[in-house]
């Protein structure tokens, strides 16, 4: 579903068991939406629109998450977005194509 000009991602609380989500190029501003995808594994949302790094709270509900994706969101400029997001999704193994450590 990339590429669509999509903002509201109220479907996906029907979707409990989506694993992959590609959503790049879109107008998404906030993953809410996501806290109900327990079994997402890889989340791609690169050119969206997600500000606020506390938006990441959402994903912690995934317990599964492995692959996130957010480059070329402006929350990608904050000093801190690596280092945050790695410490709240402990679990994860990739971060914008790079290898988490």
């Amino acid at each position: 579903m990339w590429g669509n000009d999509l903002e509201d991602l109220s479907l996906l609380r029907e979707m409990p068991n989506i694993e992959i989500c590609s959503l790049s190029l879109n107008k998404i501003s906030s993953l809410k939406d996501f806290s109900s995808c327990k079994k997402l594994t890889e989340l791609y949302l690169r050119k969206n629109l997600i500000t606020d790094l506390l938006e990441i709270k959402y994903l912690v509900m995934c317990p599964s998450l492995k692959v996130l994706w957010l480059w070329d969101n402006p929350v990608a400029e904050h000093t801190l977005y690596r280092k945050f997001i790695i410490k709240m999704l402990p679990n994860l193994i990739k971060l914008d194509n790079t290898a988490v450590t």
